[in-house]
């Protein structure tokens, strides 16, 4: 049966119970400051269990979800002009893609594709989601977990995104072993922005419009031209 706990109860006394209880449980469904997700603890054992119950293929590329700027840039370790786009974007509403580390072995990586010049071969490049949300009031005892989380939405493949944990379907709900409450979110997806040619001066893609703007998005970049792609 699901535990559920409600996180604007929590305390930075509580933030080491928080860590333990999610760092144990087999799925958990948490809130972020875009919509629900569910995920846990970086291991195979998540990436499969995330597959199951949102009914998709095991090998479809999962995010990770950094509770500070400060342990992502720590962990994925990107070049100095990747990182300084890192700090200009995040903590926010993106799932940034960059290329994957190559100490990581947990979630396995996507490619992306970036061609070296016009008419040349493309170059095929490993790549890794990641994500700081701008954690809701609700929802900050997430910021002091001493991990990353494995994460997908909370949904079914092919369903709406839930904005509050009353809107994860109930088999979803069940299937989480652990379920995390802080209320509404805005609901609104995040912006995916493939930033995997970043450091090499190849701009920025949108994979997924969000709730924030091209023009937005430029403004948080200092004006670098990005590329849309369908």
């Amino acid at each position: 049966m699901s535990r559920t706990l409600d996180l604007r109860a929590l305390d930075e006394a509580d933030a080491a119970g928080l860590a333990a209880a999610v760092a144990v449980a087999g799925l958990v469904c948490f809130p972020t400051d875009t919509v629900y997700g569910i995920g846990g603890a970086v291991a195979a054992t998540t990436v499969a269990a995330i597959a199951r119950v949102k009914g998709r293929e095991p090998d479809k590329p999962l995010q990770m979800i950094y509770p500070t700027v400060e342990r992502l840039l720590a962990e994925v370790g990107p070049r100095p002009r990747l990182a300084d786009a890192l700090r200009r974007l995040l903590p926010g509403p993106f799932t940034l893609v960059v290329p994957y580390p190559p100490w990581l072995s947990c979630p396995p990586p996507a490619l992306a594709e970036w061609p070296d010049a016009p008419g040349a071969a493309s170059r095929r490049v490993a790549t890794l989601g990641v994500r700081v949300p701008a954690w809701p009031a609700g929802a900050r005892a997430l910021a002091r977990l001493p991990f990353a989380l494995l994460a997908s939405s909370a949904n079914p493949s092919g369903d709406d995104d839930p904005a509050s944990l009353e809107q994860v379907v109930p088999a979803v709900r069940a299937a989480c072993d652990l379920l995390l409450d802080a209320g509404p979110t805005a609901g609104v997806s995040s912006c995916v922005l493939d930033l995997s040619g970043y450091e090499a001066g190849l701009g920025y893609r949108v994979l997924r419009p969000g709730a924030v703007s091209a023009a937005g998005i430029d403004a948080l970049l200092g004006g670098d031209e990005g590329r849309t792609v369908s």
